[in-house]
């Protein structure tokens, strides 16, 4: 999670007595992760790729308490966070990597100063190689077993990741990632061509949140997707007061 997001949240909570909000209900993360929460998804393990702090997993350790949560995280600066997570929660463990289609290699990460914007084979910040472990090794080196829900915050780098989990994506029932509107890396697939792609891949929007645009001029930069399996009961109703 991006510090702007969580200051945007944080401000949300603050001013929420007063009736007033910078956004919309219903348009948040929190909210779409509290309807999957209240289903009966049966999640058995989270990946939260593009850990960061430690921020997101800590609320799926709240929401799902049932379920085991990993975090996969290339920046060395990220470690003593998730270290703290780890030993606080018995139920959270990090790999300090990339996850992608090069089990066991090293890829370069392209590492700006706020942190929150390194991307692989990104055109912004300082170039450093980091391990790269495909999403499938990371799930048998942690002992986790489905159904899984994966949280992408991975800047571009999606399609690889995707590639590299053919066994946890057979068990995966929800994705939520930060999808864009820009080709900002030579990888980078735009929000509609990753609907597209993932709908081959059995899956379907099931929400659309924390919209973002662009401070230069205000165009859509980039925008969280929630998918669902195509055969989730969410999709059996095609009304819309009824569904």
């Amino acid at each position: 999670m991006s510090a702007r997001k969580q200051l945007l949240r944080t401000v949300n909570k603050v001013i929420a007595p007063t009736g007033a909000q910078l956004y919309r209900a219903g348009a948040d993360m929190e909210y779409a992760l509290g309807w999957l929460a209240r289903r009966d998804h049966g999640i058995a393990s989270v990946l939260d790729l593009g850990a960061a702090q430690g921020n997101w997993s800590r609320m799926a350790l709240d929401l799902f308490p049932q379920a085991r949560v990993v975090g996969v995280d290339p920046l060395e600066e990220r470690v003593p966070h998730l270290a703290r997570l780890k030993a606080e929660n018995p139920r959270f463990d990090f790999v300090s990597a990339v996850a992608g289609s090069e089990d066991g290699g090293t890829v370069e990460l392209a590492v700006t100063e706020d942190l929150d914007g390194s991307s692989v084979n990104g055109t912004e910040g300082v170039v450093r190689r980091v391990p790269v472990h495909s999403l499938d090794a990371i799930a048998e080196m942690k002992g986790l077993t489905g159904p899984y829900f994966l949280k992408f915050d991975t800047h571009g780098f999606e399609k690889p990741i995707l590639e590299s989990a053919e066994r946890v994506l057979e068990e995966t029932r929800f994705i939520v990632m930060e999808a864009y509107n820009f080709r900002h890396t030579p990888q980078t697939l735009l929000f509609h061509e990753m609907i597209a792609y993932l709908e081959q891949r059995g899956f379907r929007v099931s929400h659309l949140v924390d919209v973002l645009n662009r401070p230069s001029d205000g165009a859509l930069w980039q925008v969280d997707l929630m998918f669902a399996r195509a055969e989730d009961p969410i999709f059996e109703s095609n009304a819309f007061r009824n569904g």
